[in-house]
């Protein structure tokens, strides 16, 4: 070959052989390794530079334009692949990095994959939310994923699956033969009670739920006694002695957690005012934003929301008019560092690797859990609710505040503070 013929992009027949194979392994080079997308682009690319040079060696690898805009083409195509395909690896609102969730190899996951009451067990973790809602949905993925990394073994997962769809859907995937369905929501407990009768093998972990069988077990954690410690964190707090509370939607367990923050509020302050809405909506921030602006403008100064994704609307509307708002099941500071105070937050791998050490033991029971407060995340006990940090925050409280919210967590952990299990409004 000379340099006239590269000048005018003329080649070898023989690279004809191997530039078609090369753009496809590039295209396609992301599926070999993984997650790591660039190392295996870069790799195609060195590989495509080495069989040119083994072409061109001895002009210098001189690149005719043809040559030169072909080789532009195909890097543009990888780039645009390999982000597309990092972008498509979501990982639901969290503080932990997908680093923090790969799973090591260690003496104790070996002693974990190889116990045989659940090595080929099939796993499905199972919600009507959404593993981007910040909230509810992701706080379960994030949870269930921790115990992919503990356990060692694969959980596949499914999201946003239509109320009236709940029977059918669980029909399907206990046919399917799955061993543990952890169902995520309150809505999923009668339903799944009813589809165990004709899947005896399969086991449902509903959360939160308040039913029960011989192969159906409910994790319903007293969300009450952290809604509580709030309402006495928001009369305390509060300079208009008005507080509000905005709910998705007025089911038992949802009344349960705003008798919880009342009681709570009423035992620091009896004649505060609390006022209260429910949305019937779950996902849609703007109607959050329209009650909580609402209630702002009725004299509240500090707000509980548990509402979902609904639930960022009245954060939304707090930080505008620069006014409090406390998170629920999830940490939410990070939503707004400056408006959420705190949150009352929900130790779900707590309460799942209960579930998974049952079926590692043999001895999963129908029955309905009911774990209380806890001191701090992962505190020793069955308690599996806590306060989330006050964070940049921290500050702002007053201490005689910190210390009054201190010994209530006490007395309630103790039982000397009684708060009621409540399921109908008063």
């Amino acid at each position: 070959m000379t340099k006239e013929d590269l000048k005018y992009g003329k080649y070898p027949k023989s690279y004809d052989n191997f530039r078609i194979p090369i753009l496809f392994n590039i295209l396609l080079g992301h599926q070999l390794v993984n997650n790591l997308v660039f190392p295996s682009i870069l790799l195609h690319i060195v590989i495509l530079l080495l069989q040119h040079s083994a072409i061109s060696y001895s002009h210098y690898m001189q690149f005719t334009k043809k040559t030169f805009y072909t080789f532009v083409i195909i890097f543009g195509i990888a780039l645009i692949i390999g982000f597309l395909e990092l972008n498509s690896y979501s990982y639901a609102f969290s503080e932990k990095n997908v680093s923090d969730i790969t799973t090591t190899i260690t003496p104790k996951l070996l002693s974990n994959l190889s116990n045989s009451n659940i090595q080929d067990t099939k796993i499905l973790f199972i919600t009507d939310g959404l593993f981007s809602d910040a909230g509810w949905g992701a706080f379960g993925y994030n949870a269930a994923r921790s115990l992919e990394g503990k356990y060692g073994y694969h959980i596949d997962f499914i999201e946003n699956i239509d109320i009236p769809d709940i029977s059918t859907t669980l029909t399907h995937y206990a046919k399917d033969g799955y061993g543990l369905i952890i169902a995520h929501g309150y809505e999923w407990g009668k339903p799944a009670v009813k589809v165990s009768k004709n899947y005896p093998n399969t086991k449902f972990l509903i959360f939160t739920g308040l039913v029960n069988a011989t192969n159906v077990a409910s994790i319903f954690p007293l969300q009450n006694e952290g809604t509580y410690l709030l309402g006495a964190l928001a009369a305390m707090i509060s300079k208009t002695g008005v507080i509000g509370f905005i709910g998705g939607e007025k089911y038992p367990n949802l009344i349960n957690i705003f008798e919880g923050y009342k009681q709570g509020s009423k035992d620091i302050t009896p004649h505060i005012k609390v006022l209260s809405n429910y949305l019937d909506e779950w996902d849609s921030p703007d109607k959050g934003k329209e009650a909580a602006l609402s209630q702002i403008n009725s004299g509240v100064d500090v707000l509980l929301q548990v509402a979902d994704t609904s639930g960022s609307g009245v954060i939304e509307a707090a930080k505008e008019k620069k006014i409090y708002a406390f998170g629920s099941v999830s940490d939410q500071n990070k939503l707004a560092p400056n408006t959420v105070l705190t949150s009352f937050v929900l130790d779900e791998d707590k309460a799942f690797d209960k579930a998974i050490k049952m079926i590692q033991n043999s001895n999963f029971t129908g029955q309905i859990f009911k774990p209380g407060l806890e001191l701090y995340k992962g505190a020793p006990g069955d308690g599996i609710v806590y306060l989330a940090p006050f964070y940049g925050l921290e500050n702002k409280v007053p201490t005689e505040v910190k210390a009054k919210l201190d010994q209530l967590k006490e007395d309630i952990i103790s039982k000397k503070i009684s708060i009621p299990e409540r399921y109908e409004t008063p």
